[in-house]
């Protein structure tokens, strides 16, 4: 394939050998060939990924490296690098067939089919820690500006593409929603604010609780504090109701809404003393009124991705091993809207990107490592 990079190993249809480890668990044991990948790609030096959906598979980017590449993983299997990148922070945006990436603090457009990277005349613009987000043409995000020396609030004209509107936020990265007409963003200090989505003039602000990260859906603004989960009014910031904990040790991912479901990972404390070094983190499912349907334990810090139907997150268990010794083990665990476990894949090492649920697939990256397997 023409532009494939030649510091790669493509692996396809492997057997890894991975094993399930779970106690009383006949339909995972009924199905070992869920174990085997249909294909896989190793990436040589590749520490982190991150990826964005496009018509025929992922565009991939490593992050926080030096020596990075963006590149398009097809839903075959095949690879293609796009462009050598460095230092880049968060996930690539696709939009109209253009991949859209921060590099060195430089926002670059790069055809998905071919071509030049183009630099955006941006200046220096990082996206900062979390993705951007996209509605119709216009592209949100909060990053880092040497112009304010702070980070900002920006939105970027992806057909111009130029920047349209930038304002000063803070001094720390920070998580971002819109609804179109708004773009709400909410700082770990605990403070959220709505602009406007036309010109960045401030709509409302409003206290929440620290270690704060939101979502949008259905003229609701759903944040995670270290206070609980609370659901705002997106058109006034008017607090519609919190669900409250005071054994919150710490927000570990942004949340995410799927139909009338909020999914929030939260770190709590274990032993009813506020001491860090006991903690437990839980992938916790409220209902969009508020109330607690489930919960289930999680790794700190796993990717999250949440479809109609299943959720995709990392979890650790402790297995017994051939000595007789026990130990944490790492799984990429799929469960229905309900609370149930449908699968669980061995993962030899720490997930480094969102798993991707696809039809029939589950998509994961571990290591240097990206595979896909039945679902």
């Amino acid at each position: 394939m023409g532009g494939r990079s030649s510091r790669r190993d493509f692996l396809g249809a492997i057997g890894l050998g991975l094993s399930v480890v779970s106690a009383g668990c006949n339909t995972l044991e009924a199905q070992p060939d869920r174990q085997q990948p249909n294909w896989s790609v190793e990436l040589d030096g590749m520490p982190a990924r991150a990826r964005s959906v496009s018509d025929h598979g992922l565009i991939l980017a490593t992050t926080l490296t030096p020596d990075g590449e963006l590149g398009h993983l097809r839903f075959s299997g095949d690879y293609e690098r796009l462009a050598d990148l460095s230092r880049i922070t968060t996930a690539p945006v696709v939009y109209d067939g253009r991949a859209f990436v921060e590099s060195d603090g430089t926002i670059r457009s790069i055809p998905i089919d071919g071509g030049d990277p183009v630099r955006m005349h941006s200046g220096y613009l990082a996206l900062g820690r979390y993705e951007p987000v996209v509605s119709e043409s216009q592209l949100f995000g909060i990053g880092y500006n040497n112009e304010f020396e702070k980070y900002t609030v920006f939105a970027i004209d992806l057909e111009a593409e130029r920047v349209r509107w930038i304002r000063p936020f803070g001094s720390m990265q920070a998580s971002i929603a819109t609804d179109g007409d708004h773009v709400f963003a909410a700082s770990p200090s605990g403070i959220v604010r709505a602009y406007s989505a036309n010109d960045g003039a401030t709509i409302w602000k409003t206290h929440v609780g620290g270690d704060a990260r939101l979502t949008y859906h259905d003229g609701t603004v759903f944040v995670a504090t270290n206070r609980g989960l609370v659901a705002l009014d997106s058109t006034d910031g008017t607090h519609l109701w919190l669900a409250e904990s005071h054994w919150i040790a710490s927000v570990s991912a942004v949340p995410a809404v799927a139909d009338s479901t909020v999914y929030t990972l939260l770190t709590l404390y274990s032993t009813h003393h506020r001491n860090m070094f006991a903690t437990e983190t839980y992938l916790v499912a409220y209902h969009a009124s508020g109330a607690e349907r489930w919960r289930t334990r999680v790794n700190y810090g796993t990717p999250l991705t949440v479809t109609e139907d299943a959720i995709g997150v990392e979890t650790m268990e402790e297995v017994e091993t051939d000595r007789g010794n026990r130990r944490l083990k790492r799984y990429l665990s799929v469960f229905a809207t309900g609370g149930k476990r449908l699968v669980k894949y061995d993962l030899p090492d720490r997930s480094t990107m969102r798993p991707l649920i696809r039809d029939n697939s589950v998509i994961v990256g571990y290591g240097n490592t990206v595979a896909s397997y039945e679902r």
